[in-house]
């Protein structure tokens, strides 16, 4: 009598071993980008992949799914420990925020408008619908200084202390300008600029508004990544040795992302708060629009001193940038 083998028996076994194979290297591949990330502060792969935390939670919970379906029970699990570490940065706020406020009374808009950006009059559009009344920007190069130069109804600093400076700040109100001291180097291959700091004179006020002005060093390589971190370590002590009560916005391209330990360290070290409403803010940096859906990260950040309130923060609309203006409205004391 011939024997017939049944097809869930001779070939399922194979297929099987395949399945939890490929299953457990999914689950040591989740494991070791979830450790890096988790050391974020020490090593620069980790602080890199802390640049795409949605996608990372995104991807572990598709492997979650796959181990589910496959009745890989074990790895499931492992795969639940892993999205839960991965996902609650996304939900809860590890730094300090500024108070939410009803009203406000000054306008804020950091904007990185990319040294070769092809329609800067868009930009001039955007202001006017905007109507802030200090705005800060990033990699103003080349013909930016005239556009903004053209900006009915603002001051315009930054290039009166360094003339190659690309952060450069307009605001209605009568400024000065100076270079931040004694910085680590940012520019020319690392990316970024000098840092500037700008007394601001608002009405009705004893004390000028101070305005940190910067564009951090962008952490393409380790020594860019250490670099970054050094400016705004640096930075941070700066604002932290102002005189008590001085209010401080501290508004840039900071290359940095809100899930990065970075981030968290400069607001601890220099006593500001953030901004943000959120644990997930939009993206800033973008790398593709689809849909009017944007895919990027959010890297630019506005930071206030501790009394200052915010009514709103949101991000404008494009203008031939590859960065999106973040606008703060906040209510100084």
């Amino acid at each position: 009598m011939v024997s017939i083998s049944h097809p869930s028996t001779a070939s399922g076994a194979p297929r099987s071993r395949a399945a939890t194979a490929l299953t457990w290297l999914a689950v040591l591949a989740a494991a070791l980008v979830t450790a890096l990330v988790s050391a974020a502060d020490r090593l620069w792969p980790g602080d890199m992949i802390a640049f795409f935390r949605p996608q990372l939670a995104l991807a572990i919970l598709l492997l979650f799914v796959a181990a589910f379906l496959l009745r890989r029970w074990i790895a499931t699990a492992a795969l639940a420990a892993m999205l839960m570490i991965n996902s609650l940065p996304l939900f809860v706020i590890g730094v300090p925020t500024a108070a939410s406020a009803g009203t406000h009374n000054l306008r804020i808009v950091t904007a990185n408008v990319l040294f070769n950006n092809s329609t800067p009059e868009r930009f001039g559009e955007i202001v006017a619908e905007l109507s802030p009344d200090i705005i800060v920007t990033q990699e103003a190069r080349y013909d930016w200084p005239d556009v903004l130069r053209s900006l009915p109804g603002y001051h315009l600093v930054g290039q009166e202390v360094l003339k190659w400076n690309s952060n450069l700040v307009l605001s209605r109100y009568p400024m000065r300008a100076s270079l931040v001291a004694d910085m680590p180097p940012s520019g020319n291959w690392l990316g970024g600029g000098p840092a500037l700091r700008v007394e601001v004179d608002l009405p009705q006020r004893d004390r000028p508004l101070i305005v940190y002005a910067i564009h951090s060093p962008t952490p393409r390589s380790l020594a860019a990544w250490k670099a970054r971190n050094r400016y705004l370590d640096a930075l941070a002590q700066k604002i932290a040795a102002e005189p008590e009560g001085t209010e401080v916005v501290l508004a840039g391209d900071w290359n940095t992302p809100v899930w990065s330990p970075t981030y968290a360290r400069t607001l601890f070290l220099s006593g500001l708060e953030a901004t943000e409403r959120s644990a997930w803010p939009p993206a800033t940096r973008l790398f593709a629009s689809l849909g009017g859906v944007n895919f990027g990260t959010p890297i630019d950040h506005i930071a206030v001193s501790r009394g200052v309130g915010v009514a709103a923060l949101f991000t404008g609309p494009h203008y031939g940038s590859d960065h999106l203006p973040v606008v703060a409205d906040i209510e100084l004391p």
